[in-house]
C-alpha cells in the first residue's frame, strides 16, 4: 500500500507568495529610512591598556565608559550636524535628554575599541542606525505647545522628464588672410675682388577656416503627475506635530476655482518657477480660512543602477516652502531645500515611490520642525 503523501494547496502557496511579497515591501521600506549614523571618541588614560583591548583599575573603567557614551552621543550630534538649522535648534534644547537615553536612538550598534597593549592612548568609534522614528518624536515633543495648532494645507506637485531633445552645436564659421613674405640673399666674392649679390623675395597667402562653436540648450519636456499616497503621507508628519492638515481636494471644491492643484501642474511642467498670479490666486482663495500653506516642487530623475548594486535607484530633487497669512501678505516662515533624495526599489516603480515619499516627508518633517521652532501656531 503506497503511503500518499499531503501536498500543499494552490491557495496555501499564493498566501505563502504573497506573505513574501509583503515582507519584501516592508524591508524595502525600512531600508528607505535607514539613516547610518558614526561617531567616536578618545582619551588618555592614568594607566596602560592590557590585552584584548580593556583598562584596568576603577579611574580608567570610568574613563572608557564616558569614552564610550561620548561616542554614542557624537554619532547622533554628526547627524543633526547635517540636518538643518531648526533640527540643530531643537537638539540643543533636549540634548541633555538624549545624552540620558542614548542607547534609545542607535539600532544595531557596533563598538569598536583601539587600546593597544601598554599604550595609554583609548580610541573608541560607534556606529550603526539612527532610530529616526524615535529621535525625530523626541525633539516634536520638546516643541509642541498644548493647545491645537492652525490649520494647513499643502501642494506637492511632481514631474518627470517626458521627452529629451539634443540639439547638435552651432558652428559659426569664419575666414582669415595672411601674407607671409620671405626675403633670401646671398654674395659671392671673386678672385679679383669683385663683389655679385643676388637677391629673392617670395610672396606667400595663407587662408584659413575654423571658428567657434556655440552650445544650444538640450529641450527638455516634462510630464507632471500625482504619486498615489503622497498627500496622506505628508498630512501624517502635520498632524504628528499639531497641525490641522485640510485635503486640497476640499480647498478647491469650496474656492470655486481659485485654488487650482491642476494649474500649479500646468505651469510646473513648462517652468521651474510657479507664477506669482496662480501663488496670489491660491492665497486668496484659503486667507481667513486657512493660515498655513505648504508648497513643494519634485523633479523625479529617471532609475539608474549603481556600481554592484542590482537594485535601481531613483534621485528626487525636492523644494519646498511654507507661507503664513499675515492679514495682508502671505509670508514666507519655512524654506527646504534644494535637497536630493534617494532611494532604490525592487523594481524602478517600487524605486521612484520609495524616492518620492521618502523626499516629502522628509520635506514636510524639515518644514514641520521650522515652524515649531518658530513657534508657529
Amino acid at each position: 500500500m503506497k503511503e500518499r503523501i499531503a501536498r500543499p494547496s494552490s491557495a496555501f502557496i499564493f498566501l505563502m507568495f504573497l506573505v513574501g511579497v509583503f515582507a519584501s515591501l516592508l524591508w524595502q521600506s525600512a531600508q528607505a529610512q535607514q539613516v547610518e549614523i558614526k561617531g567616536t571618541s578618545s582619551a588618555i588614560l592614568s594607566g596602560k591598556c592590557i590585552r584584548d583591548n580593556n583598562v584596568r583599575g576603577k579611574r580608567d573603567k570610568e574613563t572608557f565608559a564616558e569614552t564610550l557614551q561620548r561616542a554614542k552621543v557624537n554619532s547622533v550630534r554628526r547627524h543633526v550636524a547635517n540636518s538643518g538649522i531648526a533640527v540643530a535648534n531643537a537638539y540643543d534644547a533636549k540634548q541633555a535628554e538624549i545624552a540620558r537615553t542614548i542607547d534609545d536612538f542607535i539600532l544595531n550598534p557596533n563598538i569598536r575599541v583601539i587600546c593597544e597593549r601598554g599604550k595609554k592612548n583609548l580610541q573608541i568609534a560607534v556606529t550603526g542606525e539612527l532610530n529616526k522614528s524615535a529621535f525625530d518624536r523626541t525633539l516634536a515633543l520638546n516643541q509642541m505647545a498644548v493647545k491645537d495648532r492652525s490649520r494647513l494645507t499643502s501642494i506637492f506637485v511632481a514631474r518627470r522628464q517626458s521627452e529629451l531633445k539634443a540639439f547638435d552645436a552651432r558652428r559659426t564659421e569664419i575666414s582669415r588672410t595672411t601674407e607671409l613674405s620671405e626675403a633670401s640673399q646671398a654674395a659671392e666674392v671673386g678672385a679679383d675682388g669683385s663683389m655679385k649679390a643676388e637677391g629673392m623675395s617670395v610672396s606667400t597667402k595663407k587662408t584659413e577656416s575654423g571658428g567657434n562653436t556655440a552650445y544650444k540648450a538640450d529641450q527638455i519636456k516634462y510630464q507632471t503627475f500625482r504619486p498615489d499616497g503622497l498627500e496622506t503621507a505628508t498630512n501624517e508628519i502635520f498632524v504628528s506635530l499639531g497641525y490641522r492638515p485640510i485635503n486640497n481636494s476640499q480647498v478647491e471644491a469650496i474656492s470655486k476655482g481659485k485654488f487650482n492643484v491642476a494649474l500649479f501642474e500646468e505651469e510646473f511642467a513648462s517652468s521651474e518657477n510657479i507664477s506669482n498670479a496662480t501663488l496670489s490666486s491660491a492665497f486668496e482663495a484659503i486667507s481667513g480660512i486657512i493660515p498655513l500653506l505648504v508648497i513643494a516642487r519634485l523633479d523625479v530623475g529617471a532609475p539608474i543602477r549603481d556600481r554592484g548594486n542590482e537594485e535601481p535607484i531613483v534621485v528626487v530633487d525636492v523644494k519646498a516652502q511654507v507661507y503664513r497669512y499675515d492679514g495682508l501678505f502671505y509670508e514666507t516662515v519655512g524654506s527646504y531645500g534644494p535637497v536630493q533624495i534617494k532611494s532604490a526599489g525592487i523594481t524602478s516603480t517600487a524605486a521612484e515611490n520609495n524616492a518620492i515619499l521618502e523626499a516629502s516627508r522628509e520635506a514636510a518633517s524639515q518644514l514641520g520642525a521650522q515652524l515649531l521652532q518658530n513657534n508657529i501656531f
